[in-house]
């Protein structure tokens, strides 16, 4: 003991670990630490290497591998999905992702049941960044509404279904409903998609945050690889039942952006890139006839949710007062059930979105952002109402752990809530919208209805 030394000992003794702290030394080029006083010399047993910091995002290294063949085998898509730039009824935007040695535009299509297979040709681009890879697309118009389609691209052998949507509500329409995908491994995405794929929907809404490829930091180039897994996984998991490939429509969220919040398109090159809108701007109508009118929205990540969107939703939401189901798309929330209510966009959406939401009739608007579940009350006018608009989701698609969100009681506005990874399927009739949350096993955990 320190105390039981002489004052000479107890002197020298600190003077020892005083050199010390000043001459610690590590050779990088030896596995030893060598530390010298004037004291002695010690030679302890080599350090255990520190564990690598890894992060919480998969880095994959399969896309490029299939991207990069040769010979036949690069003529074969990576991966194919659909989308819609026009009407739904009578359109389908068709992409496929290729090596840079397929150039091939050529598709083939044809009414499920003919015999006659008619050709289009599509465009190819490469990716942004100079990433190894293609992005093919053609947009198929002239379709019959609520028809089965089969298609196949270049000389292979693969066919492909899908079916356009109706022009009315005779009978039911569902939809799945979820964002915050691609957020820790692929594995976990994969388990949600199947499941939501076992409810055979029309079609998926896709709300932001989709493969996590962007830093807060926008001059870090995009994490490019999670966009080609994403797209592989979709491709060979989102099929219905009877085959049918599921067509998406996405909204932005702040991961899929180079800084995240108040940049400009040019700063989500690959989201751009990979799902085509009508003059290159996020937020945009979708109609389905005179019944479904979904609104995507871009919640201050390309474009300012006050402004030219916030007077161009007026304009729109004012001209669809006699549709049926109006249904509202983005990503970050009005009504949180994670951040807190004065968090980043949310303040600035209720200003300019919620008053509109409410005086133009909307049913419900799906939100992500907080990597849980929730079902608000109906709100009007800040308070709940019977009559007002439903805020449902919060975002778990692909979230390996969601957070635990507040509970009801803790916020007035909140109906119900859950940490569950999960999506939400909507089914639509003529003067109801079912809205079911199911987890990543299949179970259902909660249900609500808004009957006109």
């Amino acid at each position: 003991m320190i105390h039981s030394l002489g004052l000479q000992s107890q002197l020298l003794l600190f003077f020892c670990f005083l050199s010390l702290s000043f001459a610690l030394r590590a050779d990088v080029n030896d596995t030893q630490l060598q530390i010298q006083t004037p004291c002695t010399t010690l030679s302890p047993e080599p350090l255990a290497p520190l564990p690598e910091k890894k992060s919480y995002r998969e880095v994959p290294s399969a896309p490029n591998a299939l991207l990069t063949q040769k010979g036949s085998a690069a003529d074969k898509p990576v991966a194919v999905y659909l989308t819609w730039q026009h009407s739904p009824l009578t359109t389908m935007t068709i992409q496929w992702i290729s090596s840079l040695e397929s150039l091939s535009d050529s598709i083939e299509y044809q009414q499920s049941g003919t015999k006659k297979w008619l050709r289009a040709v599509a465009s190819h681009f490469p990716f942004p960044e100079n990433f190894p890879g293609l992005i093919h697309r053609v947009e198929i118009s002239g379709l019959k509404p609520a028809t089965e389609y089969i298609f196949r691209i270049g000389k292979q052998e693969k066919i492909y279904k899908f079916k356009t949507m109706p022009t009315d509500l005779n009978k039911p329409l569902r939809f799945v409903v979820g964002g915050d995908i691609y957020h820790d491994l692929i594995e976990f995405v994969k388990e949600t998609n199947i499941q939501a794929a076992k409810t055979n929907p029309d079609f998926a809404l896709l709300g932001g945050d989709i493969a996590y490829t962007s830093e807060k930091e926008s001059e870090i180039p995009e994490n490019s690889d999670r966009w080609i897994t994403w797209l592989i996984n979709w491709s060979e998991t989102m099929i219905t039942s009877d085959g049918r490939l599921i067509p998406m429509i996405t909204a932005i969220g702040n991961h899929d952006t180079l800084g995240r919040y108040t940049q400009s398109p040019k700063q989500a090159p690959f989201y751009y890139a990979l799902f085509p809108t009508p003059d290159n701007r996020e937020y945009r109508v979708i109609d389905f006839g005179k019944f479904l009118s979904i609104f995507v929205l871009d919640s201050g990540h390309t474009h300012l949710i006050s402004g030219e969107q916030a007077k161009w939703l007026e304009d729109e939401l004012k001209s669809r007062n006699d549709i049926m189901h109006k249904f509202a798309l983005y990503h970050a929330g009005a009504y949180p059930s994670v951040r807190q209510m004065d968090s980043k966009m949310s303040p600035i959406i209720r200003d300019y979105w919620v008053p509109l939401f409410e005086k133009y009739g909307l049913n419900a608007a799906f939100e992500h952002h907080d990597h849980a579940y929730k079902r608000s009350v109906r709100i009007k006018d800040d308070k709940a109402d019977p009559k007002g608009v439903l805020y449902i989701g919060d975002g778990a698609w692909g979230v390996s752990e969601p957070r635990h969100p507040k509970v009801q009681g803790e916020q007035w506005f909140l109906a119900k809530t859950a940490a569950e990874r999960h999506f939400i399927l909507v089914t639509i009739e003529k003067g109801k919208r079912k809205f079911e949350a199911i987890n990543s096993k299949g179970q259902q955990f909660d249900s609500y209805e808004i009957k006109d």
